[in-house]
């Protein structure tokens, strides 16, 4: 069996698996956890925090929540995993991070920012790119971060908390010297 056969079967037996879990009535249809065994099927994370949990995300449910954000601080409700197993609801609202000419250029890279709906002190700001969902969350004080799993991967996802980053896995952001730029 080839290995692009190997990877096929593995990902259709997770998926299978997957939608055999029990879901509660409060979670979303969006986000599956998935069991340790079925992560460890996946193979090594590409990040490799301490403490984390693995979920199947279905972005092309979450696409259209978030196509209803507008700027106002009134828009849609999203759900988002914890590391602890819970979820955290936030109210979205499209954000702008990048001149009007980039966002033209390169629409596929949408942003978002949310504060969690009966928490306002605690927020979220995501991005959707072609890689998938990227989250930094900030709840009491803590900073929570949703990663996909692996490279090219916009299914399977990593939620864990930056100090389970083990220490020197992120390397200093340093501004060039002006001389450099």
């Amino acid at each position: 069996m080839t290995t692009a056969c190997a990877a096929a079967l593995t990902a259709s037996l997770l998926w299978a698996q997957t939608l055999a879990l029990p879901t509660s009535p409060a979670s979303p249809a969006y986000w599956h956890a998935l069991t340790p065994t079925q992560a460890r099927h996946l193979g090594k994370p590409q990040i490799q925090p301490r403490q984390y949990r693995v979920y199947r995300l279905s972005l092309s449910a979450v696409r259209p929540i978030l196509a209803a954000a507008t700027t106002a601080p009134t828009g849609p409700e999203l759900q988002l995993p914890l590391p602890d197993g819970t979820l955290a609801t936030f109210r979205m609202r499209t954000t702008t991070v990048m001149a009007p000419e980039l966002a033209a250029k390169y629409p596929e890279l949408q942003t978002y920012a949310g504060q969690e709906v009966n928490r306002p002190t605690n927020e979220v700001r995501l991005e959707i790119t072609p890689t998938g969902l990227h989250a930094l969350l900030i709840r009491q004080g803590r900073t929570y971060l949703i990663e996909p799993y692996g490279p090219a991967n916009s299914q399977y996802y990593l939620c864990f908390a930056k100090d389970s980053l083990p220490p020197g896995s992120k390397q200093p952001f340093e501004v060039p010297p002006a001389s450099a730029r």
